[in-house]
């Protein structure tokens, strides 16, 4: 693959990259708006399970967000990893890399 290739397959990839990351914080982003609002209703209606629900699932949240840029680049392989003109480009490349 020549460097001008390899250049533009990086720029895919980190494009890609870039974009599942807002999608991902977006998510988050209005889930815990949701949360926010539903709290006291929770609180109010003495549901327990739903509370438990939103705790786990803010920290887990919260350590997606610490390690966004992995798991955002992780899907991306998935996403554009059978994409012929970009496997060579990702076997060589890591999150790191971007």
């Amino acid at each position: 693959m020549s460097s001008p290739d390899r250049e533009e397959s990086i720029a895919t990839i980190k494009k890609t990259q870039e974009n599942i990351a807002v999608v991902i914080g977006t998510i988050f982003a209005l889930t815990m708006c949701v949360y926010f609002f539903t709290y006291a209703m929770l609180v109010d209606k003495g549901l327990s399970g739903g509370l438990w629900t939103m705790g786990i699932s803010s920290v887990l949240m919260l350590l997606i967000l610490i390690k966004l840029k992995a798991v955002s680049f992780f899907l991306t392989r998935l996403l554009l990893g059978r994409r012929a003109d970009l496997r060579d480009t990702f076997t060589k490349l890591s999150a790191a890399d971007l």
